[in-house]
């Protein structure tokens, strides 16, 4: 996706996107997907994507200003609202599609799945076709993921029940060990798939429904 600052609301969303990550707002829960943004930074060049691999910006937006929006009341007010939001597993697939393609080139979209009892699926694809990489790998890969949102506290984390490559199933173990190489090599704290993340400023709890994710705030 290539992020066209001549467009308003791209602009607007760039801009906050920004704001976001500097004061430490972005929700981490889906470690996954930060998982393959570590693993792929600085690869492959960002103008080859499409404008079509985000089609949904107004989606997105809705989850972006409701960040901005909580967050101001939380740090204004000291506590939490004590309501709830609720966003379409659309909307949500859309946030993090554009939150992760304005700044890895290898990444091209993420579709979630949300289900009763703080269950999620996922789908994670790939576009490897700028790469360098041997001719039996395919230009475009599927990740697939299932996994239990676990809250403790204002802490959350992913229990990952399945994690397959295409049609390769993959250990936890493999995925600890990548995670534990790309954050040595980057400077950055070393995590695994258990480690647990802070919730973003102003949301206190989450919790799944049939193909939506509640918001506690």
């Amino acid at each position: 996706m290539v992020i066209n600052l001549q467009r308003p609301e791209e602009l607007i969303a760039f801009s906050k996107m920004k704001k976001f990550r500097s004061l430490g707002l972005i929700p981490k829960f889906f470690i996954l997907t930060g998982i393959i943004l570590f693993a792929s930074q600085g690869l492959g060049s960002q103008e080859k994507k499409s404008k079509d691999d985000f089609q949904n910006l107004d989606q997105a937006l809705k989850i972006i200003n409701f960040l901005e929006q909580v967050a101001a009341q939380k740090q204004q007010s000291g506590r939490f609202q004590g309501k709830t939001a609720q966003f379409l597993e659309q909307e949500v697939s859309a946030f993090f599609t554009y939150l992760f393609s304005e700044q890895v080139s290898t990444f091209r979209a993420i579709e979630l799945k949300f289900f009763p009892g703080n269950k999620v699926e996922g789908r994670v694809l790939l576009d490897l076709s700028a790469q360098a990489l041997p001719a039996y790998f395919k230009p475009e890969l599927n990740l697939y993921f299932a996994a239990r949102i676990e809250i403790s506290g204002r802490k959350v984390r992913l229990n990952y029940s399945s994690l397959y490559l295409e049609t390769q199933r993959i250990q936890p173990e493999i995925i600890d060990s990548l995670i534990s190489l790309v954050a040595k090599s980057q400077g950055l704290e070393s995590r695994s798939l258990e480690s647990w993340y802070e919730l973003p400023e102003g949301v206190e709890n989450l919790e799944t429904g049939q193909g939506r994710l509640i918001v506690h705030y």
